[in-house]
């Protein structure tokens, strides 16, 4: 049996990490196969995901962030990412320092979505309240076997402006994606899946922070660095972030700041 050691060793030359169009890295074979396997099996069988999400922005998704419910594989593979040993790789990786797992699972954990679903392109909110963490990366873990490539679904990396995508990955079983999170990392899966009804695009998404400094006990930050903000692809019909809200929301997201 692999033990986290040897794993350790292995996806330390597994993640190679690419700047266009940001910080990132797409790895195949992430984890061992039977690790994996049991994980999607278990997922499979899972009856505590929810409704989750804005209709306008992503279709059918179902999440589960309640880490004491989940199957044990799943959360092996949770405790194995949020270890020691392993945000040391993704600090060496990425540049990065004192990076901290969020055992909340705030937006994170289990994802799937069903036949028509989607996540419209879009950066990722960066706090969450209440808190002087930043969020500096993602990673998304897929949990699907067999999956074709007509039916849709894969993630596409575009680039700042949103002009073109420049990288995309197939949701099929144990490819992984890691990337820095700011606000031109835009992502998404945009159009509508067309897998069978029994079937879902199923994933592990698990985010990490890094604490600011800062002498005073509270920060100031724009009220949209605290939610997803949406874009438009171009030449598409798809509304951007807050362009539905009235005029004094989408001034107070603007203009306005937290204090947290």
């Amino acid at each position: 049996m692999t033990t986290d050691k040897e794993i350790i060793l292995n996806l330390e030359k597994k993640i190679i990490v690419s700047n266009d169009p940001f910080p990132h890295s797409i790895i195949k074979n992430f984890l061992p196969n039977n690790l994996i396997q049991k994980a999607e099996s278990e997922f499979i069988s899972f009856r505590k995901t929810f409704s989750a999400g804005n209709i306008l922005f992503q279709k059918t998704k179902k999440s589960s962030e309640n880490y004491y419910e989940m199957p044990k594989t799943i959360k092996k593979i949770i405790d194995f990412f949020y270890s020691e040993d392993f945000l040391k790789i993704l600090e060496k990786k990425f540049n990065l320092r004192n990076v901290e797992a969020d055992w909340g699972l705030h937006g994170g954990g289990m994802h799937e979505s069903f036949k028509g679903g989607f996540l419209k392109v879009h950066s990722d909110f960066l706090y969450k309240r209440k808190s002087k963490r930043k969020r500096v990366l993602n990673i998304l873990l897929y949990l699907n076997s067999n999956w074709q490539k007509n039916w849709g679904g894969s993630i596409e990396l575009w680039d700042k402006d949103m002009g073109f995508v420049k990288k995309s990955v197939l949701p099929e079983l144990n490819n992984a994606v890691i990337f820095r999170t700011d606000t031109i990392s835009n992502h998404g899966f945009p159009d509508p899946i067309n897998c069978p009804e029994n079937v879902s695009r199923k994933s592990i998404a698990l985010y990490y922070y890094a604490r600011e400094a800062g002498i005073l006990p509270f920060t100031l930050k724009r009220r949209k660095y605290f939610h997803a903000v949406w874009k438009k692809r171009p030449n598409k019909e798809e509304p951007k972030f807050g362009e539905k809200d009235s005029f004094l929301k989408r001034l107070k997201h603007k203009f306005f700041y937290r204090i947290f």
